[in-house]
């Protein structure tokens, strides 16, 4: 098995498409470090003398009508409690302008890198889908899977070798990628004053994320060279991919509401960030009309987690059980 798993990783970085997506996934990588500098730089110093004159301008004005304007807010705010015959609150009391409405600070690295991080996952995770599917697909396709049979007919042990090369041979550019971007994120923060409060607990949650972000990278290779047996073709592969991403997770996925728990993004959102939230709207309808509102849930990293795993391993399975029984040819 691991004499198999060797031979296909040879053959796994022979593939220039494969290749390829793994330079670029490291380029890009590198390019979010660009995205980095610029969210990392304070306001120049026009800016800031525009801000707080501005500032200034809209205390003064405050100082001067601001009674009134709470009292106004306040009468509108009981009427239209009064109509809907609910608790309102338009916020009357929080309208004094403070200044940091107006000066805005760059957030410490502590703060602004799990979200810096949770994005290039997403890449990454697109990539290893890639390199999987044409892995797999290509030779589907083609028909040479047929000659690789007659050398080793055991097709569960060529199958579970195919899968398990796609996974181990995104494991170094994973690494690769995401070292760039801390490394490169570090240095950056550092140069700003930025990386002062990372200290031993903030670098042991960013190196948790990363693992958690490298073993779902993994999981995206294996599923993705189980879907190239599946379809046959790359092209296949990428457009179920996009279509469901497309049709379920960016058209409907508002209108699902409670169902948001069963999407992949969702999921995918829930494992690299270790649980995550979600909104619903929940309406209701009297004799002034219909009244939504968005309310918060939660959900659970070990939710999360299960549905990572038993998907992937349900797109393995099946695609071994079909590579099994199907003619190669």
């Amino acid at each position: 098995m691991m004499r198999l798993s060797r031979v296909e990783l040879r053959r796994l970085f022979s593939r220039r498409l494969v290749v390829l997506a793994m330079i670029g996934g490291l380029v890009v990588s590198a390019l979010f470090l660009v995205g980095v500098w610029q969210s990392s730089q304070p306001m120049s110093a026009a800016d800031l003398e525009r801000a707080e004159a501005e500032y200034e301008r809209q205390l003064a004005d405050w100082e001067e009508n601001g009674e009134e304007w709470v009292a106004q807010c306040l009468e509108d705010e009981a009427r239209e409690a009064e109509l809907t015959g609910t608790d309102v609150d338009f916020g009357c009391e929080q309208m004094e302008p403070q200044r940091e409405w107006f000066i805005w600070e760059s957030p410490p690295m502590e703060d602004s890198f799990p979200m810096v991080l949770a994005g290039q996952s997403y890449l990454l995770v697109a990539l290893a889908l890639l390199v999987g599917a044409t892995f797999t697909a290509a030779e589907m396709s083609t028909g040479s899977i047929s000659s690789w049979l007659t050398f080793e007919p055991r097709r569960l042990r060529v199958y579970a070798s195919k899968v398990l090369a796609t996974g181990l041979g995104v494991v170094p550019v994973a690494v690769l990628a995401v070292a760039i971007l801390v490394t490169g994120g570090w240095v950056i923060a550092r140069s700003f004053g930025l990386a002062g409060s990372m200290d031993g607990s903030a670098w042991s949650s960013l190196a948790a994320m990363a693992l958690r972000i490298l073993v779902l990278v993994v999981l995206a290779a294996m599923v993705g060279s189980a879907l190239g047996v599946l379809l046959r073709h790359t092209a296949a592969v990428l457009g179920v991919v996009v279509g469901y991403v497309v049709v379920v997770e960016t058209m409907f996925a508002g209108a699902l509401g409670r169902f948001q728990p069963w999407l992949v993004a969702r999921n995918i959102e829930g494992w690299v960030n270790h649980g995550t939230v979600y909104y619903v709207p929940e309406c209701t309808t009297d004799s002034s009309g219909t009244m939504c509102d968005y309310v918060e849930r939660s959900l659970s990293f070990g939710h999360s987690t299960a549905y990572v795993l038993i998907s992937a391993a349900v797109v393995v399975v099946v695609g071994a059980l079909v590579f099994r029984r199907r003619d190669a040819a």
